[in-house]
């Protein structure tokens, strides 16, 4: 009788056990937040420096339009800017610090050996005579926090690929991920290398190298 009077305690437990374990699942799941609008948001941005819009264009992301930078490389002179297909154009700062350059040369580095990530830019300027002046090599944080302050305003970005994302575009663009978000936001490649190179010996993050 003491075996058959401890049963039903132990299965009466068991009860209580499983149904405070699916009482506390549904509170979680009740108490859990939602996920807000802004990881539900999906859709591409193009952004320039007029501001940020949403793009009604057809978009490619696929793998064959992501650019290899292992044999890009960009020179620019004062009487001949780099030029997209859409016209827009990268030329030389037009500030003290590239007063004296008559050349520039813009170089894609990948530390990483991944050349299909944008890790660093390697900069040099050169005077009349094509003596070097100034060098700098710019890494990936200094893309991204330039992009932060002076492209999206203070959201925060993920840099992910360049390439020629738009149909029928031949353009180059930074494609970049808005962080916790789904949203993906272009940048045409000639206003971020433009935005990059007026920004070069403003701040001590952006400086050229010691000679």
């Amino acid at each position: 009788m003491k075996f058959l009077n401890q049963a039903p305690k132990k299965k009466t437990g068991r009860v209580a056990q499983i149904l405070a374990v699916a009482a506390l699942s549904v509170s979680t799941m009740l108490l859990a937040p939602s996920p807000s609008p802004a990881k539900q948001t999906t859709g591409v941005l193009m952004v320039s420096n007029k501001g940020i819009k949403t793009f009604d264009g057809r978009t490619i992301f696929s793998k064959s339009h992501i650019i290899n930078y292992k044999d890009l490389f960009i020179d620019i002179t004062k009487k001949k800017p780099y030029k997209d297909p859409s016209g827009r154009m990268v030329t030389i700062p037009n500030n003290a610090i590239f007063k004296n350059a008559n050349e520039v040369t813009f170089r894609f580095w990948h530390p990483r050996n991944e050349p299909r990530l944008l890790d660093g830019i390697v900069v040099k300027s050169y005077d009349k005579k094509g003596h070097l002046i100034h060098h700098g090599v710019f890494d990936r944080g200094v893309f991204v926090s330039m992009m932060i302050k002076d492209l999206f305003h203070g959201k925060w970005v993920e840099l992910q690929d360049v390439g020629t994302f738009v149909k029928g575009d031949k353009s180059l663009y930074v494609k970049v991920r808005i962080r916790h978000s789904q949203q993906i936001a272009l940048v045409p490649f000639a206003t971020f290398l433009q935005d990059f190179a007026n920004r070069i010996n403003t701040e001590p993050v952006i400086s050229w190298a010691v000679k």
